[in-house]
């Protein structure tokens, strides 16, 4: 995470909360009672339970991404209150593993 540190121009502040963590086929979603609801659709590749991937890629979790579609988005933390259920944002998901020093 530290590779993203310079995108941090205003600092908020951390909680400690529970965290839910659901996968269900190609749909993941994640929740914080009271603070945090997301939730997306896979995009299937074909007729398959596969999902879409894109190769190849720059990205901090994974270099391969599984595309999704946002199907609710909901935050309401440090003064930043988000609603959005309209399923018109794009997302992704991948593996990936947390490490530290």
């Amino acid at each position: 995470m530290a590779a993203l540190s310079g995108l941090i121009g205003n600092f908020l502040g951390v909680e400690s909360r529970s965290i839910t963590f659901q996968k269900n086929g190609l749909n993941r979603s994640v929740s914080v009672p009271g603070v945090l609801g997301l939730a997306i659709d896979g995009v299937p590749c074909g007729n398959s339970d596969e999902p879409l991937y894109i190769d190849n890629t720059i990205h901090p979790a994974n270099t391969r991404l599984a595309l999704a579609k946002s199907s609710r988005s909901h935050m309401h933390v440090f003064g930043i209150d988000w609603d959005e259920d309209g399923g018109q944002n794009n997302g992704h998901f991948a593996t990936f593993r947390w490490s530290g020093s």
